[in-house]
């Protein structure tokens, strides 16, 4: 389940009471190299995955790219659509998938979650991503 960071959650926070922030029409997912990420970070203290073809894969921020489902009782949780990061040549270790307000480093981390086992990918070997985040009552 993603790990909300201190930007992501005062940004939702923000969007939700303030008005201070609007939603964006398309969420953004990356996968970076770091091996810890922390709940302090921005977009620009990631390590971001390198590699011919690699780029954040776009989600609209509507109920087809992602469902919202009870988790437990006072749980709640959203998930997104899968998607599919195709390699065109090899890219570097990817260790975590984050969350993010842009498809450039200019807008908020959001959150974050480990990929499960990290991968590397070669010339035209892919990998599917759903995200997940929770939040609980």
């Amino acid at each position: 389940m993603g790990q909300w960071t201190t930007e992501g959650l005062q940004w939702a926070l923000e969007v939700l009471f303030s008005e201070e922030q609007s939603v964006p029409a398309n969420f953004y997912v990356g996968l970076a190299s770091d091996v810890s990420v922390t709940k302090d970070m921005a977009l620009l203290d990631l390590t971001e995955v390198s590699g011919t073809g690699y780029g954040r894969q776009a989600l609209a921020s509507d109920n087809v790219d992602f469902t919202s489902a009870l988790d437990g009782v006072d749980n709640r949780k959203q998930t997104s659509k899968i998607m599919t990061f195709t390699a065109g040549g090899t890219w570097t270790t990817a260790r975590v998938w984050f969350l993010a307000t842009t498809v450039n480093n200019a807008g908020k981390l959001l959150c974050w979650d480990s990929v499960g086992d990290a991968f590397t990918l070669g010339n035209g070997e892919n990998h599917t991503q759903s995200i997940v985040v929770k939040g609980s009552g």
